[in-house]
């Protein structure tokens, strides 16, 4: 990987495992594929991933959206 993209996702991750804790999340470890890096809150099981295009990075996944243990408690009750 180029080093400014090295540095993008690096930026990026910071950026999510951050939003994420302030729902209550603890992100494992990051898995990095082919433009896109995921990572899984180890208590609850909700995931995060971030996009990392030329153009314009995302980031999006239930451990932005929701606090930790709800995604749990709303599968047991479906």
């Amino acid at each position: 990987m180029a080093n400014e993209i090295v540095n993008q996702l690096a930026a990026l991750q910071h950026i999510a495992t951050f939003s994420a804790a302030v729902r209550g999340h603890e992100l494992g470890g990051w898995r990095i594929g082919e433009g896109s890096a995921l990572a899984t809150c180890i208590r609850c099981g909700a995931e995060v991933r971030v996009y990392f295009p030329a153009l314009q990075p995302e980031m999006d996944g239930l451990a932005l959206a929701c606090q930790c243990g709800k995604r749990a408690a709303g599968e047991r009750a479906a």
